[in-house]
């Protein structure tokens, strides 16, 4: 049998895909599964066998001509049995509409936004803990009649162009040895208001470096690195390193976030893919809650640090919003003390 699955962005998303795939692809081996997605996400789904990923740069297809050329090739790849629709955007709705006229089930995810209004309201605010995003595509799957549970991860792996990546990046920094504890910390996020204010980043940093013997990576994309270096000087704090995703690629940067032992992040990509890679996390929560379903996967008990006593969270689910209140309370009140006792319990437990 042959299904199409489609999940085109965002990237933190469609990682959260990983654990299902997995799953579906050691239950029903004979399933052959397309994944319709952004092209530079292909890395994460290395080696899950019977899982052809299909990347397309969404930017090609624009306007109701580029929707329909995309179809048209994704097609190409059928005859498809079924699809499976975990984006449930406009254009994964329409390329529905399309198949569902050529007669092929097509089985879409509910995101519960309902609930998830319920839970950003200002005011009646109604807090319950809602499905992770990984058990909402699971459960399209079973409705699709593929039904399977979720194995211990990892569940991302990384190819050997990762490995030669990173051993190439800590050869260029002269790491020869893995000698220390090896933490990562990514201090940025998709939207601003996910973020904690830089000055706290740039106090953990230095926490960090004084409170462990350790090697001290920064995780981020070209801009994000550019910004940190205006207020943190790597080159005069012995044992800390940048990571500059763009030099690397994603799969370096999967590469390199293998050799870590502990990741610190916001509500991020980062943060997920570290999770998915069954790395110890600490996810630092303000805005955002892991309730909404997008908690680190496997880890939300000590694997998140937030203020649970502010009635105004959470504000957003994604992060794209403003803070009525004018204090950023929810990580201003969180304090780079927190995350190294945090580190400390984590240890000690593992």
């Amino acid at each position: 049998m042959n299904i199409l699955v489609m999940r085109f962005s965002a990237m933190g998303d469609v990682a959260l895909l990983t654990p299902v795939l997995v799953a579906i692809a050691s239950k029903h081996p004979n399933l052959q599964i397309i994944l319709a997605t952004r092209g530079n996400y292909s890395p994460f789904f290395y080696n899950i066998p019977n899982v052809h990923v299909i990347g397309y740069n969404l930017k090609k297809y624009k306007g109701l001509s580029g929707m329909w050329k995309l179809y048209k090739e994704i097609s190409v790849f059928g005859p498809f049995d079924k699809i499976i629709d975990l984006h449930a955007s406009l254009r994964s709705k329409i390329f529905g509409y399309l198949f569902r006229i050529k007669k092929v089930p097509v089985f879409t995810i509910i995101k519960g936004r309902r609930d998830k209004r319920k839970q950003t309201r200002r005011r009646r605010k109604i807090l319950t803990k809602l499905p992770h995003t990984v058990d909402r595509y699971l459960k399209v799957f079973e409705k699709a009649g593929f039904s399977a549970n979720i194995r211990k991860g990892s569940w991302i792996n990384v190819d050997l162009e990762s490995k030669i990546y990173a051993k190439n990046y800590f050869k260029s920094i002269g790491i020869i040895k893995k000698d220390k504890l090896w933490i990562g910390f990514a201090p940025f996020a998709g939207h601003k208001l996910k973020e904690w204010p830089i000055y706290k980043s740039e106090k953990l940093i230095e926490l960090i470096l004084k409170e462990f013997d350790s090697a001290l990576f920064l995780i981020g994309s070209t801009d994000e690195m550019t910004l940190i270096k205006k207020t943190v000087d790597t080159d005069d704090l012995p044992n800390c390193y940048i990571v500059n995703g763009g030099n690397y690629g994603l799969r370096g940067e999967l590469g390199i976030m293998e050799k870590l032992d502990l990741i610190i992040g916001m509500d991020s990509s980062n943060l997920h893919i570290a999770a998915l890679m069954n790395k110890p996390v600490i996810g630092i929560y303000g805005t955002t809650h892991p309730y909404s379903g997008f908690g680190p996967y496997m880890q939300e008990d000590l694997g998140v640090l937030q203020i649970d006593n502010l009635s105004c969270r959470p504000c957003s689910i994604y992060g794209n919003t403003t803070c009525y209140r004018k204090d950023f309370a929810c990580m201003e009140l969180i304090d780079p003390v927190d995350v190294i006792q945090r580190i400390k319990l984590i240890l000690k437990k593992k």
